[in-house]
């Protein structure tokens, strides 16, 4: 009875040492999200027995469809007893096999990770002279989402406009080679008394709802009544990459205002836009002639002018007659003339940008239309 006893508590002895449900793999992904393949290899792993060789094989699977989208194995590591914090510059080599286009960067360390849900799947492989054995597996899911989700341009977050069938405009999500055959849906709803923006987005009846559009605009159409003056409205883009949802935009919420008599009429006073500081602040629409005002609070003599179209997936600079422009202090007005620049394409938004002696940044927004 005691022999039996005995050779009972060697084997357990034995199956702490070797047994693959001692040893723990523990996944430590960064807080602030995954975006590339080399954030993958952030793991601990404890090991209750002697030291051994071992791989470390990963295997990632899209959630929406159960697919493989990549495996990779590790260099051979050795792992003493106890714990041990895996990074990046550890495991290489990695041998990668990418089995999805949407991975950039083939079967290197680098390259960003498609977007949406998985499961990751870690496995540590003990060798010896025996051979090889599958002694841990771990198993997390995680969301990949983009960088930065599409981003609205117009008509811009509490603007009143004067348009009531508006050119909804955005820019797409980044990084943009992230993506596959990039889409969007456009939501515009009707804010009720007590709502917020998101709320309305949420839970009310649109009245514009287009989906599976491959450009970043979208003209209120001709065939649905034009929008209300006395209404509040809000509006929300969402991006697809081939069919599946990657990221939704801010809800911007915008008013439509009477027109101005002298508009009417024909008969409207030169005006000028005003340059801001802010990135997403004056929109204006020009045929050809764009006056803007701005501020000189430093006695700059000169500043430098760049122009951008932003309608475009990549944001792309247009040559510019000059690149500076003189200016006095205080107030400055001045006009451009586009009308012969064949760059410019009627209907894009494009980004007026000034640059001052202090590095500060002055924006204005404006749609060109070709003159009649």
């Amino acid at each position: 009875m005691f022999m039996k006893k005995y050779i009972l508590f060697a084997g357990l002895e034995a199956l702490a040492g070797y047994g693959w449900a001692q040893i723990v793999i523990n996944p430590q992904l960064p807080p602030a999200g995954l975006t590339v393949k080399g954030q993958l290899w952030s793991l601990s792993v404890v090991n209750p027995g002697s030291e051994m060789q071992a791989q470390i094989e990963l295997s990632m699977t899209d959630l929406s469809n159960n697919q493989q989208v990549l495996t990779a194995t590790t260099r051979v590591l050795r792992f003493s007893k106890g714990l041990r914090q895996v990074q990046v510059a550890d495991v290489g080599p990695v041998t990668y096999n990418i089995l999805s286009p949407g991975i950039n960067g083939g079967g290197a360390g680098e390259g960003f990770l498609p977007v949406g849900n998985f499961e990751l799947c870690y496995s540590l492989v003990r060798l010896d002279e025996a051979g090889s054995e599958r002694v841990a597996e771990q198993c997390t899911s995680v969301v990949i989402e983009p960088l930065s989700p599409p981003q609205l341009v117009y008509p811009t977050d509490s603007e009143r406009i004067e348009l009531t069938r508006p050119l909804f405009t955005w820019l797409p999500p980044s990084p943009y080679t992230l993506f596959k055959r990039l889409t969007y849906d456009v939501k515009v709803v009707n804010v009720q008394s007590l709502q917020t923006g998101a709320e309305a987005v949420q839970e009310n009846m649109p009245l514009l709802q287009q989906s599976n559009m491959a450009t970043v605009n979208l003209q209120y159409p001709i065939s649905l009544p034009e929008l209300d003056t006395g209404k509040l409205y809000a509006w929300q883009i969402t991006a697809r990459s081939e069919g599946l949802e990657v990221a939704k935009s801010e809800v911007w919420t915008f008013r439509v205002q009477k027109q101005n008599l002298l508009l009417k009429k024909g008969l409207a006073l030169e005006t000028y836009a005003k340059l801001s500081r802010d990135n997403d602040g004056s929109y204006v629409i020009s045929n050809g002639l764009l006056r803007y005002q701005y501020l000189n609070e430093w006695n700059d003599s000169t500043v430098d002018l760049k122009l951008y179209d932003i309608s475009s997936p990549k944001r792309s600079e247009l040559p510019l007659d000059s690149n500076y422009i003189v200016v006095s202090y205080g107030e400055n007005y001045n006009k451009m003339d586009l009308s012969g620049n064949a760059l410019l394409k009627a209907q894009h938004f494009y980004q007026l940008e000034l640059v001052n002696s202090k590095n500060e940044h002055w924006y204005l927004k404006f749609q060109y239309r070709k003159p009649d």
